[in-house]
């Protein structure tokens, strides 16, 4: 259509489309009983989607995280006449031109639709951007948010009544821990654990701008917010390193913190060895998720797919294998087909010996091209 400008961005890559990728993971996820964690949902209509999939699939291996860009920032600034101020706020999925977006992404956190907020922060400084100023598909991707993150959740958040401080140390602290099986040793307060604890004052303000902020770049999407609610001192394992808006670290302190297979968090859920959310079901999780502060009434989300047992566990439980499944090295069976799922003319066949062994599998390429034997 002849759209160059940072517009394009999010004109070429629409709500819908977001959503119906977050609907196409959640249902594959689901189908072959592997957890999924969906990473920077931006829009409305992905935030239902995925909330529908955990309803259908009863909270089960399902979870979800938005941008703190998503929260404190929309698509409106796509529009804006100053090209820098535009293209500043290009990622990927773009922000939303509807302005009720960051309070409804806020619902979901609150409703446990969704469970944690990310920064995605990746920047870029105005002779960065401007490699896409007559292309916006040369716009390099990335945004600011991990240091004023948690302000923009407390500011969006707790100090506009959807979240309850408890349900704010959830999403941007315990819960990313539990799902990556970095707890107990982070996103808690308790002996044997990592002394990473921020000291937050929720009556200080601070203004965000990018004069002001440690980032090495030259735009803040952020530039301007007020926000109640500052840290005013942030310990990691038990030493001070940012102070009163100072930071104070030393070359060397960081360290890697490994992040085992297999978290107990989800997988205990998947294998039955304990009922998903156990601990939060009932009314009781529904009168204290939140501190009993505004719910999103998502009543919409009942009418939905009826639930299903995934594939993958309905075929390998059937005696022999019905036919249906062959065994594969890693002695996990596959479903047998004979149509290639992406409609591409590209098929793999068998070919049995006399004996009824497979002796062969044959690919046969697009039409014009020769079939290859692999014995």
């Amino acid at each position: 259509a002849g759209v160059t400008g940072p517009e394009g961005h999010e004109l070429s890559r629409q709500e819908e489309v977001e959503a119906e990728a977050v609907n196409r993971a959640c249902i594959l996820a689901h189908q072959v009983d592997c957890p999924l964690y969906v990473v920077h949902v931006m829009s409305k209509s992905a935030g239902i989607e995925l909330a529908r999939a955990r309803r259908r699939y009863k909270n089960r291996g399902i979870y979800g995280e938005t941008l703190a860009a998503a929260l404190g920032s929309d698509g409106t600034n796509y529009y804006h006449q100053c090209f820098q101020h535009a293209a500043a706020h290009v990622l990927s999925p773009p922000l939303r031109p509807d302005p009720t977006t960051p309070a409804f992404m806020m619902n979901l956190l609150a409703n446990d639709d969704l469970q944690t907020t990310g920064s995605d922060n990746c920047t870029f400084n105005k002779e960065h951007k401007e490699l896409g100023k007559s292309d916006f598909t040369k716009i390099p991707n990335g945004v600011n948010g991990v240091e004023d993150r948690m302000s923009i959740v407390w500011e969006k958040g707790v100090h506009a009544g959807l979240l309850d401080p408890c349900r704010f140390v959830a999403v941007t602290s315990t819960n990313a821990a539990k799902i990556f099986n970095l707890f107990p040793q982070k996103g808690r307060i308790a002996v044997g654990s990592d002394a990473d604890i921020v000291i937050w004052n929720p009556n200080a303000t601070r203004t965000i701008s990018k004069e002001t902020h440690h980032h090495a770049c030259d735009f803040n999407i952020f530039e301007g917010m007020v926000c109640h609610g500052v840290p005013e001192m942030v310990l990691v394992r038990g030493r001070i390193c940012v102070e009163d808006g100072t930071v104070r670290v030393a070359e060397g302190y960081g360290r890697f913190v490994n992040t085992p297979t297999r978290p107990p968090y989800l997988y205990d859920v998947l294998e039955g060895k304990v009922q998903a959310n156990e601990e939060h079901n009932g009314e009781e999780h529904d009168e204290h998720l939140n501190g009993g502060l505004k719910k999103l009434d998502l009543g919409a989300l009942e009418i939905e797919i009826p639930y299903q047992e995934p594939i993958s566990r309905t075929l390998l439980s059937m005696p022999g294998g019905g036919g249906s499944v062959a065994s594969t090295p890693s002695g996990r069976g596959r479903v047998e087909g004979t149509r290639n799922m992406q409609e591409s003319t590209f098929s793999v066949s068998e070919e049995l010996d006399k004996s009824g062994n497979r002796s062969c599998i044959r690919v046969r390429n697009p039409p014009g091209g020769k079939s290859s034997g692999f014995w």
